[in-house]
């Protein structure tokens, strides 16, 4: 979730028209399961099993493929750290030979599978299936464009053509990758209504079984986390995060992490049996540790912008590392 990157005017920009995207989606996806006349969060809190784990299915392969959009950014950031997005490449600026990444085939593979797998599975959720399913379009006629991209520069060929490849590849690539990076907001703004219920019927059940053990404090503090990574840009010419905002955020995340590492305090003996909570705990100190010099920054009267980045950068590294290792355990 790179941010060191420049908007391109005169086209969409996804996070300047993001609270209507946000307003339009959150509706769709909390009315999924209107028909029956009941709520949403009380109707997934009530789901048979069988049909909760067919939300939870389709929430994770949506959150992986949110993942793989994000991986994307780093190709369109290493272009724009040379070029004149607006122009295109001449053929003479002086990091040319910087290109950009190629998109990888897992990262593609992934985005694929959401947009054929996920409409299939139940319930509908009829924006977040289209989205999904344009995300992936867009990503798998964005790849081969990024390819040819990247041996290009790689290959000089901008010596001998005076940069009209690059510029005929610029004019094609541009689109896609706005397409890319507004279907991905709007699917991690839609998903958060449906995954926000899922996850509070995952701590419920928790609870229930086994108590408020150390995988119940830890996905609460997974839960509060995720509501700051949905504030985190997702271009360099994006609104800085209003402090406020952020604040009020932070306040859940510093709650659930006292929590956590109290419970920890007391219960060292379970910890040690916990596979892997070592590694896990630390992802959760170091990840605190970046969201509150990050809050700090905001509260400034006049946040320097470079930092600000470089602090948002190293929230979203921390912030990918933590859900990678709390997920995945084993």
């Amino acid at each position: 979730m790179c941010v060191t990157c420049l908007g391109i005017s005169g086209r969409l920009d996804p996070m300047k028209s993001m609270p209507d995207l946000r307003s339009r989606v959150v509706v769709a996806a909390a009315l999924f399961l209107a028909v029956n006349g009941i709520a949403r969060a009380q109707t997934i809190a009530d789901l048979p099993d069988n049909r909760f784990q067919s939300v939870v299915e389709k929430t994770d392969l949506y959150v992986k493929a949110l993942k793989a959009a994000r991986s994307i950014q780093p190709s369109y950031d290493r272009y724009a750290s040379w070029v004149d997005l607006k122009k295109g490449p001449t053929g003479k600026e002086p990091a040319i030979e910087h290109g950009l990444y190629d998109i990888d085939s897992t990262t593609l593979q992934e985005l694929v599978d959401a947009g054929k797998k996920g409409p299939g599975l139940w319930p509908p959720l009829p924006s977040l299936d289209t989205t999904a399913q344009k995300l992936a379009d867009t990503a798998t006629a964005l790849a081969p464009l990024v390819k040819s991209a990247s041996d290009y520069y790689a290959q000089h060929g901008y010596k001998s053509d005076g940069a009209k490849r690059g510029q005929e590849l610029h004019v094609q690539m541009m689109p896609l990758f706005e397409q890319v990076f507004a279907s991905e907001a709007m699917l991690r703004f839609g998903l958060r209504a449906v995954k926000d219920d899922v996850d509070r019927r995952i701590l419920a059940q928790l609870e229930k079984e086994h108590g408020k053990n150390y995988e119940w404090y830890l996905r609460s503090f997974l839960m509060a986390a995720e509501t700051l990574g949905d504030l985190m840009p997702n271009h360099l010419d994006a609104p800085m995060i209003e402090g406020p905002r952020y604040k009020q955020r932070f306040a859940n995340v510093e709650s659930a992490y006292a929590a956590f590492v109290q419970f920890k305090g007391a219960h060292s003996d379970e910890i040690k049996q916990v596979l892997l909570a070592g590694a896990v705990g630390n992802s959760v100190e170091d990840f605190f540790a970046t969201s509150k010099f990050l809050r700090s920054l905001l509260e400034a009267p006049k946040p320097d912008k470079q930092n600000y980045l470089a602090k948002v950068n190293e929230f979203s590294t921390k912030y990918d590392d933590l859900l990678q290792k709390a997920r995945s355990p084993k």
